[in-house]
């Protein structure tokens, strides 16, 4: 029976409330598995998910601070350092032969600078180099930077970048690291995201038993509905429901899909009506799938990304909603195609519509369109057909503002086909794409093959001009020799002068940054009035990218460069801004990175 809520005392506060909430739901609460290892100090290497952007190398420890004993505690048979020993916030997964960016990464940067830095650190990039960096940055065992003023007692570096992990949605990587961070070290809020980590990795008890620890001491509302949530896990509907209805008492803001999916865990007859409080969290994931109901798709762009995720491998969901989250993710830069180009290939189609996508009638828009683009192509032996299916998807694309989105889904099909005589006109599109790819020497093969037909076949001297600023920015080796700024410039005569004008002035900024010469001075550029895209950038950041940049501070350059590119991405930021960052990443050794970043900035220009 659901306790009433006039039946509560009308004196207590909410705090009291939230207490007796707790200190009932734990007296009924019993998982019977004996004590949980989250009770106990762990530092367990993991192997890299493959997410991340590293090796399959084992992972390192964290190379414990010189001068502090440490002392072996047992915990399951493992040996591991007792918290004395440990400088938390040194602690990380990545090694630099994994991706990580070197234990000395933070060298000479200023502990509460780097702090304020991370604080303002955006969590979507629209940009793969974006994302992998910001992961890469949080993820990699470092020592700690230059203490030379003491954070706040309540502020941690560690807790920072737990919290930026999770709202990135990096909860694989986030449980990887937690392995490796005492459980007594927890604060509320790191236990929280201890919590949710381990419920968006399946880890179900383990995340009850972080819930019950915190859940007579914690003051927010999450652990009422944890332990909701865990009554539910072990069947104690009656505690579960004495629950929910102490959590309307507590005053906090409603939460309609947590009640909803409640009460349908408790077995109530109930139609989710799409109401949230807000973004749709890892609570609530695990709930609907313990109560086995799907979240209403009117929340599909509320998904916490980390709930974008596991929707978008959860089977039990339909087709479309799974490639939407995926598309979404994609384009953001945070996923790889390879899921996207799964589920494409998951849709049903007439062998009679597979054969017609090229010239014939197609009755299919959206998403579906787009993988009957792509199977098309998979099925296509003949690479002069298939290069055919490919331009015409990249055609449709365009127009439906999907270009760069199913440039990436199709490029390990381009990477297949030759590039032969009788497909010169197919060199821009296939160069384009493996540039992109950063399949750098496959793509050069197309502008070469463009260059050596650029007399005799109509097409190859304009897809020559037209690929020569993405090898420009790939850094092939003689480049210079096959077109100028200039030249590219006076070949793009269906552009407005204002267009062309900015994307001179963004290849100009990325190509000197990137140590390239252009014989097109500034002077040229600036008697043509221009006006450059984005808002102007921060004087100060851009000032201390380039202080950073100069003292070869490695990670405080890329957490500049992550605050100056911004939530919206290489593709709307401002070129003065892009040409410092590109450059500040090639000086401190991420050349690759560097050069990817301009290659993605320009095909998003349109280039």
């Amino acid at each position: 029976m659901i306790v009433s809520p006039n039946k509560m005392p009308f004196i207590l506060s909410k705090s009291v409330l939230v207490g007796t909430a707790l200190r009932l739901s734990i007296g009924a609460f019993s998982f019977g598995i004996g004590t949980s290892a989250y009770a106990q100090t762990q530092l367990i290497p993991q192997q890299p998910t493959a997410n991340q952007p590293v090796t399959g190398e084992p992972l390192t420890e964290a190379p414990v601070s010189p001068g502090i004993e440490s002392t072996p505690i047992s915990s399951g048979g493992i040996q591991v350092d007792s918290l004395g020993g440990l400088d938390l916030d040194s602690i990380g997964t990545l090694s630099p032969g994994q991706g990580g960016l070197g234990y000395d990464m933070w060298r000479q940067s200023s502990l509460q600078d780097v702090f304020a830095l991370i604080e303002q650190m955006p969590v979507s990039y629209y940009s793969t180099v974006g994302n992998d960096l910001a992961k890469r940055l949080l993820l990699s065992s470092a020592g700690r930077p230059l203490d030379d003023k003491p954070l706040q007692s309540e502020q941690s570096l560690l807790s920072l970048r737990l919290v930026k992990l999770a709202e990135l949605g990096a909860y694989t990587q986030l449980d990887n690291l937690f392995q490796r961070i005492p459980t007594r070290s927890d604060n509320e809020q790191q236990a929280r995201y201890r919590s949710d980590s381990l419920l968006m990795t399946g880890k179900n008890g383990d995340a009850c038993q972080v819930i019950q620890g915190m859940s007579a001491t914690g003051k927010d509302s999450y652990w009422i509905r944890g332990m909701v949530y865990c009554h539910f896990l072990q069947k104690q509907v009656d505690q579960a429901l004495l629950g929910l209805d102490l959590l309307r008492e507590t005053g906090d803001a409603t939460d309609p899909l947590f009640e909803e999916l409640a009460l349908a865990a408790s077995g109530a007859n109930i139609k989710l009506s799409g109401k949230s409080a807000g973004r749709v969290e890892p609570i609530h994931w695990a709930l609907a799938a313990l109560s086995e109901a799907r979240l209403p798709d009117e929340l599909d762009d509320f998904l916490d990304p980390g709930v974008r995720s596991a929707l978008i491998q959860a089977e039990e969901y339909p087709l479309d909603r799974r490639v939407y989250a995926a598309e979404v993710a994609v384009r953001s830069g945070a996923l790889s195609p390879n899921a996207l180009v799964d589920l494409y290939s998951r849709y049903a189609f007439e062998p009679a519509e597979l054969d017609g996508v090229v010239g014939g009638q197609i009755s299919h828009e959206g998403p579906e369109l787009r993988a009957l683009f792509l199977q098309a192509a998979q099925l296509q032996t003949v690479p002069a057909a298939r290069a055919e299916i490919v331009k015409a998807a990249l055609d449709q694309a365009e127009t439906d503002g999907m270009g760069i989105l199913m440039s990436r889904a199709v490029a390990d099909l381009v990477a297949e086909i030759p590039h032969s005589a009788d497909l010169t006109w197919f060199a821009l599109p296939a160069g384009r794409i493996l540039y992109l790819a950063g399949q750098y020497e496959r793509a050069n093969a197309w502008l070469l093959l463009a260059r050596q037909y650029m007399l005799s076949e109509e097409t190859a001297a304009a897809n020559l001009t037209a690929l020569w600023p993405y090898a420009r920015l790939s850094g092939m080796e003689g480049g210079e020799r096959y077109g100028t700024l200039k030249g590219w410039a006076s070949a793009q005569s269906g552009l407005g002068p204002e267009v062309l004008n900015q994307q001179l002035v963004m290849l100009r900024s990325c190509m000197q940054a990137l140590g390239e010469d252009t014989r097109l001075s500034w002077g040229e550029l600036a008697s043509m009035e221009i006006a450059s895209p984005g808002l102007a950038p921060s004087a100060a950041l851009l000032y201390a990218l380039k202080d950073a940049q100069n003292g070869g501070r490695l990670a405080e350059v890329v957490l500049l460069s992550l605050i100056i590119l911004g939530e919206q991405g290489p593709g709307n930021t401002h070129s003065l801004a892009l040409g410092s960052v590109v450059e500040a990443l090639y000086s401190v050794g991420l050349q690759n990175e560097a050069r990817s970043l301009a290659i993605e900035a320009t095909v998003l220009s349109g280039i």
